[in-house]
């Protein structure tokens, strides 16, 4: 096969009418579910298969690929379908919770909409209790079978059972040997190893077939420099890990990409690293079974690819669509067809067929065609230093009339807190942006993939060091002439709901307002509802924030309800009563504290929502409440 040095972009298929921009528009204009989204190609690459919204809710449609006719094979009617793959080139798996508690189910049906079929029953369970069936892999040699890990045992070591996806017959497999909370598969689906979680320690295991038994390749404590698997390659021994040592046992900040024998636990080469975030995400394809790429994120994503052909290829792509992020999403097994993703800050998910014979990429279908990226607003990057010199890095999307000067701000801390913001298209960021706010974002300490000492310095750091990093970036932006001082307001979910009470109870001359979405308010009563699929994880949990049995005080000083007469501005509130994480009590006794203090606040509470609403309904009310109260506090 030739290698062609161009892509001719050619028109297949075009699924939607194109909706022309609003001139003043509406919440549906940012926060409308996608008209399609998630497309996986069907193994033999003759059906493409995607969700798209039936009445208000998110379903799955099935296009053949051959005559361009398409149709729906689900009718969820209660909430969204919230995954799905295929399972054959027949059948579809796909997942749905119960009003958002975690506690997901697993659904089948044929391609054409026939024998559906529950096979794990979503389950209807108390806040707190989080009972799980995830898909682990494909038997492929038994295409009526999929190997699957459920909780239903013991809460946070889930087993593997095989699941039969018509009958619905599940089998154990393999019951967890001890502290495995994740388990990993080879190329062939059999199951290789976990990762495990014990107390303040954690590493890997993998199976010796022969024995039978669980073999400990790695142990450290959580805190401690270690190694990660990043990937096996296709012979079972070689792959590839991401370390914060060297093969000479030195330690580094930010973790590196190295060779690995995992037969003789010898580390290699390095292959890559990086000076400011650790490195990297392994790319890998079915058919080379080996790392094709590399990627790393400091403000924007960067791939790069090691591997000739798949170099040529997207070279090929990134010159036809020069403009945007472009990957591939999704390709059959032979790896004759894919689908391209291509999007960017201002422009959602575009979507083209791949074809790698021809070289040629066709238009498939647009995620929001309704968007025009030229009238969106850029989010940039930018890097500050902190008061104690940490450095940091965010995001800052400015108002879409161009305004640049004393502008009113929307500070947005992201949850976790070990997570972090991303460069991409976000229509919250451009509801705001379009509403005259400027957009903050920053990736305080303890945000992932910054390197240890960015990580472990958010250790007992709630509310303290992690907050000053928020406080200092809001100070940046105000010396700098973009933000206007008087009309701030800070605006976060779970941990950034967090963020935000603590941003007004410790800092309280610096908002004007404060938006709290699902997010914690008393760490001790975090610490007591922790969900139990969380047990592996809670003595490392109270490690990084406090020990609720010997520091409640601690606790109790960082936890905002207990500081709500510091308030000075009004607060907005939204939580989901279904919520697993931060359960509902988190808003019953921070309105309490409002009350008791006479602090103007607002509080909305939605029966059928989780840990963040998703049904349109009740994410129109959200944002509308949002646009409401902001205008009225910060007067754009």
């Amino acid at each position: 096969m030739k290698f062609k040095p161009t892509v001719v972009i050619v028109m297949l298929l075009s699924l939607l009418l194109a909706q022309n921009a609003l001139a003043n528009p509406g919440l549906d204009h940012y926060f409308k579910k996608p008209d399609f989204s998630q497309f996986q190609l069907s193994p033999n690459g003759k059906f493409i298969a995607g969700l798209a919204p039936v009445g208000d809710r998110q379903n799955i449609i099935v296009i053949d690929l051959e005559t361009k006719k398409s149709q729906a094979v689900t009718a969820v009617s209660e909430q969204d379908v919230r995954g799905f793959q295929w399972a054959t080139n027949n059948r579809l798996l796909f997942f749905m919770d119960d009003d958002g508690n975690e506690s997901f189910g697993i659904w089948a049906v044929n391609k054409d909409g026939s024998q559906p079929r529950t096979l794990v029953q979503a389950a209807t369970t108390r806040p707190g209790r989080i009972q799980s069936t995830n898909v682990l892999d494909l038997l492929e040699d038994e295409p009526d079978w999929v190997l699957v890990s459920s909780n239903d045992r013991r809460a946070a070591y889930p087993d593997v059972y095989r699941l039969n996806i018509i009958s619905a017959r599940k089998t154990v497999l393999h019951r967890n040997p001890g502290k495995i909370t994740g388990w990993f598969t080879g190329w062939d689906g059999k199951v290789l190893g976990g990762a495990f979680t014990d107390k303040l320690e954690q590493g890997f295991v993998m199976l010796d077939e022969e024995s039978g038994e669980w073999e400990e390749i790695v142990r450290t404590r959580y805190d401690a420099p270690s190694w990660t698997p990043a990937l096996l390659s296709g012979d079972g021994v070689n792959g590839y890990i991401n370390s914060n040592l060297t093969p000479e046992g030195e330690v580094r900040d930010k973790a590196a990409l190295y060779r690995y024998n995992f037969e003789t636990r010898e580390m290699g080469e390095m292959i890559a690293e990086h000076a400011v975030v650790d490195c990297c995400a392994v790319g890998t394809t079915r058919a080379t079974k080996d790392m094709i790429s590399y990627s790393y994120n400091v403000g924007k994503p960067t791939t790069v690819y090691t591997d000739p052909k798949w170099k040529s290829i997207m070279d090929g792509i990134n010159a036809a669509l020069p403009d945007t992020q472009n990957f591939i999403s999704s390709m059959d097994n032979d790896e004759t067809i894919g689908v391209v993703v291509s999007t960017s800050s201002t422009q959602p998910a575009t979507y083209y067929l791949y074809d790698f014979e021809e070289r040629k990429l066709s238009y498939l279908a647009d995620s929001r065609p309704w968007i025009k990226a030229d009238e969106m607003a850029e989010m940039v990057p930018y890097e500050i230093t902190a008061r104690d010199g940490m450095q940091l890095h965010g995001y800052l999307t400015l108002p879409a009339n161009g305004t640049d000067k004393n502008v009113p701000v929307v500070v947005n801390p992201h949850g976790g807190p070990w997570a972090r913001d991303n460069w991409g298209y976000n229509p919250e960021i451009q509801f705001l942006a379009n509403r005259g706010y400027a957009v903050l974002q920053v990736n305080f300490r303890g945000s992932t993939g910054f390197g240890m000492n960015h990580l472990l310095s958010s250790n007992r750091q709630w509310g303290q060091a992690m907050q000053n990093d928020i406080t200092d970036a809001v100070q940046w932006l105000v010396d700098e002439g973009i933000g206007d001082k008087n009309r701030i307001c800070i605006y976060g979910g779970s941990y950034g709901g967090y963020a935000t009470m603590a941003g007004l109870t410790y800092t309280p001359d610096l908002y004007q307002c404060g938006i709290n979405y699902v997010g914690v308010t008393d760490l001790n009563l975090l610490f007591k509802s922790l969900p139990d699929a969380w047990g592996a994880a809670a003595v490392q949990f109270q490690d990084r924030v406090g020990d609720p049995k010997t520091e409640k005080e601690f606790l109790e000083e960082w936890s905002p309800s207990n500081h709500a007469d510091k308030i000075k501005v009004p607060v907005f509130m939204a939580y989901g009563r279904r919520d697993p994480r931060v359960v509902i009590d988190h808003a019953n006794v921070m309105e309490k504290a409002l009350k008791k203090n006479g602090v103007k606040y607002e509080l909305m509470v939605k029966g059928d929502e989780g840990h963040g609403f998703r049904k349109q309904e009740n994410v129109y009310d959200f944002y509308g409440k949002m646009e409401s109260f902001l205008a009225e506090n910060l007067n754009p």
